[in-house]
């Protein structure tokens, strides 16, 4: 029965999510990977590992974007749901680059493509977060953005051919031609009023959007909670649970995903264990880790899947090591296969933490900035590719990840707040707790009636037996002694 109401319980979550503008979201941000794929199958393998300035361009991009939208909020001290308007100009934006591409002219297509996918990943992102309801399934939901994100990455990586860019331009414009369709036919629905997705799931973010109190200063939410008996105030930790926890929780993802001394020992051992070269085979496993963490977080909080593939993750890089052989790469290929699952598994935590964990009027330029370290991380792991002693370079990024990975499963343990509705979240991070209701107490240790019949109140007293016992009883005097015969003196 409790099987039943659960899988019910998820059914309705997953229609929920049917909707065309939830649906064209995803869409869009599984095109945002795809265009990072491209870019990433041409650093990693047509392009020697050296620095672009593409990646700061989207970088700088993402964060001009996220400054003039923090601005545009605290002018107008509510959400508009500009997502969609933001959306657009990013998929012209990588219309463009297919265009370039057409032409031949790579380095030029990268630079739009880069502006356009960091413009859909910082709006649809956010769209996704401010779309859940107040139930718990941010998480599972943000998780599955992340899969179809990772999913367009990785088939980016698997058809983008530097020796065939025109047969790549067509595609990726077919792609954005679609997307900008369906951008169109949902604002006309959105205008027809057939849909409304300017609009939350969270009645209670609604409500205060509504009536503009969504980005009130600390102080002026504290004030409404002065005085009242059923909540206690305590010292706000949102800046440091926002600060550390994401960004150990990012570092600890980007610093293995983008490791060119892993990928070429994973494609050096699949050469190896499959006799034939498979490139795309670290990024479709690492695809395959978001989506089955968003399946696990349907039913698991996201503490104790981090805390599991965590503790996994490290127990399998240890073993790689362990077994590690220049001359049988082979024997790597498991460790490695399993070590990508545990990447993607982890993954969308990082993403999860800054739109819920950060401040209402800031949580795209949080979500911008997490945009940002991944880009920095992607390019200063190219730097790997220098070493001349692959041994010393896999044993140091290991150890690296080892402690990363370490420091962010005891950060997440002891800052992730349990996901709810994001008002209560933001409370909860301000230090504003709901006071536990003391329940009726029925066990017969607290109410003790048999014991204490017509006897008044001033009577009883209480003994303490432990933290959750209490007994009631009443101090023995001489007429309470019941005796068989009521001449004996009770005395004697």
């Amino acid at each position: 029965m409790k099987l039943a109401t659960s899988m019910d319980g998820v059914w309705k979550r997953f229609l929920a999510m049917l909707s065309l503008p939830d649906l064209l979201v995803l869409g869009c941000l599984w095109a945002s990977g795809f265009s990072l794929g491209y870019y990433t199958k041409s650093a990693y393998v047509y392009d020697n590992l050296w620095p672009h300035w593409y990646a700061l361009v989207g970088g700088i991009v993402s964060l001009a974007l996220a400054l003039g939208w923090t601005l545009r909020k605290h002018k107008k001290q509510q959400y508009s749901y500009d997502h969609y308007y933001i959306i657009f100009y990013g998929l012209l934006c990588s219309l463009m680059g297919s265009c370039f591409m057409l032409t031949k002219q790579l380095g030029v297509s990268y630079y739009f493509s880069f502006v356009g996918l960091s413009v859909q990943y910082l709006a649809g992102f956010s769209y996704v977060s401010l779309r859940c309801d107040a139930s718990g399934s941010r998480p599972s939901r943000i998780a599955l953005a992340n899969s179809l994100y990772a999913g367009g990455m990785s088939t980016g990586f698997l058809i983008f051919n530097e020796m065939e860019p025109q047969r790549c331009g067509l595609i990726a414009l077919g792609i954005n031609l679609l997307l900008l369709c369906l951008v169109c036919l949902n604002e006309l629905l959105h205008h027809t009023g057939c849909i409304n997705y300017k609009e939350s799931r969270d009645l209670v973010f609604n409500l205060l959007n509504e009536e503009r109190m969504t980005f009130l200063p600390r102080q002026a939410i504290l004030a409404q909670f002065v005085g009242r008996t059923d909540y206690t105030l305590k010292d706000s930790r949102q800046w440091l649970v926002l600060l550390l926890g994401g960004s150990l929780v990012y570092l600890q993802k980007s610093c293995l995903l983008y490791s060119p001394t892993y990928m070429q020992l994973m494609w050096s051992s699949t050469v190896g264990y499959l006799q034939r070269t498979q490139l795309f085979i670290p990024f479709v496993l690492y695809a395959g880790g978001t989506s089955l963490a968003a399946l696990l977080l349907m039913r698991y909080s996201p503490k104790l899947v981090y805390l599991l593939f965590g503790l996994i993750q490290m127990t399998l890089i240890v073993a790689l090591l362990c077994i590690y052989s220049e001359e049988q790469s082979e024997h790597c290929f498991l460790f490695l296969a399993l070590i990508y699952v545990t990447i993607g598994v982890l993954s969308s935590q990082g993403i999860h933490w800054l739109l819920e964990c950060s401040p209402f009027l800031y949580t795209e330029l949080a979500l911008a900035t997490g945009f940002i370290m991944q880009l920095v991380i992607l390019e200063s792991c190219k730097y790997e590719s220098y070493a001349t002693d692959i041994w010393i370079a896999l044993l140091v990024n290991s150890v690296v990840t080892l402690v990363l990975t370490s420091l962010a499963i005891s950060v997440v343990q002891w800052l992730q707040p349990h996901s709810t509705s994001l008002v209560d979240v933001r409370n909860r991070l301000l230090g504003i707790r709901r006071q536990p209701a003391t329940p009726e107490q029925t066990q017969f240790w607290h109410t003790n009636q048999f014991l204490a019949h017509n006897k008044p109140a001033h009577q009883l007293q209480s003994v303490q037996l432990d933290k959750s016992r209490v007994f009631q009883q009443y101090p023995i005097t001489g007429s309470d002694i019941i005796t068989d015969n009521p001449k004996v003196d009770p005395k004697f």
